[in-house]
């Protein structure tokens, strides 16, 4: 070999070809970790924390409850209720875990093989949005966190998520979590509702065939509906079945049976509606969102239960009534409107209309009825009090709350006429002037310091002679009442008495309060009257009795606040002197008893204001105290001549007071005489202590400590015997 010649090269090694393998593998390994754990880091940015694994906290459906437990309304953003998995049958649960995942108790967040054919069929279909494989635990993570998007970043947070819901979650927990999340269609979220949605009743009460039914909405809560798509419902419950027979949760006779049942769905009322008392729930909602600032809940998303005070048959009773009463009172103010005001809205509304084609309107009855009924609806305003307590047991705002939720029960103060008149009489009464006591029913005419002319008119239109209190409150005489505020007590005195019984609203101090001038609310007038029946005791009206949170612990409870503010013996006297406006024959209600024939034991006023714009009547028994109010929201319309409180508002009290009596079931009572009151039998016409010669007597109620009128000087002789006194009420 030449010097020049190139040394052979060296023989590689086998160390030396390894390494050429080696290397590469090793670099392609760690890249292959670096960006696998840059990808799960990336990954966990969007996996929930520790803190939000353990703070399990779904929006839940506030229920609003009746006093007896029924359900009048519900408050939510998504309705939905917690139901205890110790609460869910097992056939529920079965269900479920049959077409859902069967394995549950067995993998520890997702099922490897599973998922592996899903991505492996998603591959062949050339569909990178992978579906179907998921667990349980995968569609509890999806519900909570991820929503319902298809993409392999959020299919792989969904099971990284599912495993960390494993570790800190027993299975129990998680599958109670997964029901009370799952959305069923028809607005109801969590089996709790959909139990409610579609069968009316409670998780614990549903059959082996509901709870298929239930499992088969979840896959597709639109599709599967069995409201609106039952037939596509009906199949999928098969499946439901038929995998819970291959699970072995039922038996082949079992399924036979099953699948020859329909669907049989009893669906409940619409949730979202305004239910059957919309102004009393509203109001409830008002003072939920008041003590939600206070107590740092919200009533929308809470769950908590409301215990009120109203009572759903009652309420019941109160809507008949006023739907019995509108249609003969809207009639009348379509005849009122057809007079005075139809020609100038046409032409202010119908402009382009010939004066022969506004005619035609004006003809056609139908028409002008529905647009009188669309200008100027009747409204009714009624309360319902528990005297005992001042709860609330039942109100009306208006005609419809879904037309005007302006609350007329308590929003609204408008002239109460005559109903005003029981707190001059209580005024006078307390210091200690008799019932027998005459008072001039001659014309009276005062000259105001203005320089004008108030001259009250006795509603009849009639005047003469004197009358004793009875008599004059029960014919509901305007001129007794006027001398009674000037010569017996003054505006000032009665305004207080008006604030001790509980009216807030400006009362003027004048000669005109007396006969109702100024304006009130119906709910604090129920308030105010309730004291004449309790005796002197008013009571401050509620609407809750009680608020629960989703676990069932009270957190806020409300006590009745009562305060006497009346004698027993004034409110007695008054409370008496009210029973006789409802008897006949001289009651201005007495249509309490002649027309519609009620017997029991009651008491009330009538009110009404010029030119018939509102109508009134307040009333008691052993039970209730309620206030009605009939108008139109424009105080200057009429609801037509004649229309007073005895014939447009008595009868809505009395279509109520005879249905709740029904409805309830009330024993007979009559009012307890308080030990301060004494009888005394007294001449009808003298109204003065009988004598043997007096030719009609009638018993009265005195003070004890009140001095006695004389023996009737009309017909003089000896006292009747106390053995022929006879009790008035």
């Amino acid at each position: 070999m030449s010097e020049f010649d190139s040394p052979p090269p060296p023989e590689k090694t086998k160390y030396h070809r390894w390494r050429i393998f080696i290397l590469p593998t090793i670099i392609i390994l760690i890249l292959i970790v670096v960006t696998g754990n840059l990808i799960i880091g990336k990954l966990m940015e969007g996996v929930p924390s520790i803190e939000e694994l353990e703070n399990f906290d779904p929006q839940l459906t506030t229920q609003i409850l009746d006093r007896n437990g029924v359900l009048i309304k519900q408050l939510y953003t998504q309705r939905r209720s917690y139901t205890p998995i110790s609460e869910i049958p097992p056939c529920v649960t079965q269900a479920f875990l049959a077409i859902e995942d069967h394995r549950f108790y067995e993998h520890w967040g997702f099922r490897p093989f599973a998922l592996m054919m899903a991505v492996v069929e998603s591959a062949i279909r050339f569909d990178f949005h992978p579906r179907g494989a998921s667990t349980i635990t995968q569609q509890l993570a999806k519900n909570l966190y991820f929503g319902p998007q298809r993409k392999i970043t959020r299919k792989l947070r969904e099971l990284l998520t599912a495993i960390e819901i494993e570790r800190y979650y027993s299975k129990d927990e998680i599958l109670e979590m997964y029901l009370t999340l799952t959305y069923f269609g028809g607005g109801a979220h969590g089996i709790s509702a959909a139990a409610n949605t579609y069968f009316s009743k409670p998780v614990s009460e549903l059959t082996i065939n509901e709870a298929a039914i239930l499992a088969a909405i979840p896959r597709s809560p639109t599709r599967y509906n069995p409201l609106n798509y039952p037939q596509n419902t009906l199949v999928r419950r098969d499946v439901v079945l038929g995998r819970m027979l291959d699970v072995g949760y039922i038996t082949k006779a079992v399924y036979d049976s099953l699948r020859a049942e329909g669907l049989n769905l009893n669906p409940s009322a619409e949730h979202g509606a305004i239910g059957i008392a919309p102004y009393f729930t509203e109001n409830v909602r008002q003072e939920l969102n008041k003590l939600g600032r206070r107590l740092n809940v919200d009533p929308y998303r809470d769950g908590l239960t409301v215990h009120t005070t109203l009572d759903s048959r009652l309420q019941y009773c109160v809507v008949q009534a006023i739907a019995a009463s509108l249609p003969e009172l809207q009639e009348r103010v379509n005849i009122v409107f057809k007079e005075e005001s139809l020609a100038d809205y046409l032409k202010t509304h119908f402009p382009d209309s010939s004066y022969a084609a506004r005619r035609r309107m004006a003809a056609d009855r139908a028409f002008v009825d529905s647009l009188s009924e669309k200008v100027l609806p009747v409204q009714v305003a009624f309360v319902v009090l528990d005297p005992s307590n001042g709860n609330i047991l039942a109100m009306a705002g208006g005609r419809s709350f879904e037309e005007s939720k302006w609350n007329r029960a308590t929003q609204m103060a408008r002239q109460p006429g005559s109903c005003f008149k029981p707190f001059v009489y209580a005024t006078v009464l307390d210091k200690g002037i008799p019932i027998t006591t005459q008072v001039s029913n001659e014309e009276l005419v005062v000259t105001l310091p203005s320089g004008e002319i108030w001259d009250p008119q006795n509603f009849s239109g009639e005047f003469g002679g004197m009358v004793d209190l009875r008599e004059a409150i029960s014919r509901s005489l305007n001129v007794v009442s006027a001398r009674l505020i000037r010569e017996y007590t003054s505006p000032e005195e009665v305004i207080h008495t008006a604030r001790k019984l509980g009216i807030t609203t400006r009362l003027d101090p004048y000669d005109a309060l007396a006969l109702g001038a100024s304006s009130v609310i119906p709910l604090e007038m129920a308030a105010a009257y309730q004291v004449f029946q309790t005796l002197g005791i008013w009571s401050q009206p509620m609407y809750i009795m009680s608020i629960d949170d989703q676990l069932g612990q009270t957190i806020e409870r409300y006590g009745p606040e009562r305060k006497v503010v009346m004698s027993e013996e004034t409110a007695f006297l008054m409370q008496n002197l009210l029973q006789s406006v409802t008897s006949p024959p001289i009651g201005t209600a007495r249509g309490l008893r002649m027309r519609f024939g009620y017997n029991g034991t009651a008491g009330g006023k009538t009110g009404t204001t010029n030119n018939y714009t509102d109508a009134w009547f307040i009333g008691f028994t052993p039970n209730l105290v309620a206030a009605c109010w009939v108008g139109l929201d424009d105080p200057a319309k009429s609801l037509g001549k004649g229309q007073e409180g005895s014939r447009a508002a008595l009868p809505i009290w009395a279509r109520f007071i005879i249905a709740a009596q029904d409805t309830m079931q009330y024993p007979e009572a009559d009012f307890p005489v308080p030990p301060g009151i004494i009888t005394e039998e007294i001449c009808v016409k003298s109204d003065q202590l009988s004598t043997i010669h007096c030719p009609a007597t009638r018993t009265e109620y005195f003070l004890r400590t009140q001095e006695m009128p004389g023996p009737c000087e009309m017909h003089s002789g000896f006292r009747m015997p106390k053995t022929k006194k006879t009790k008035l009420f």
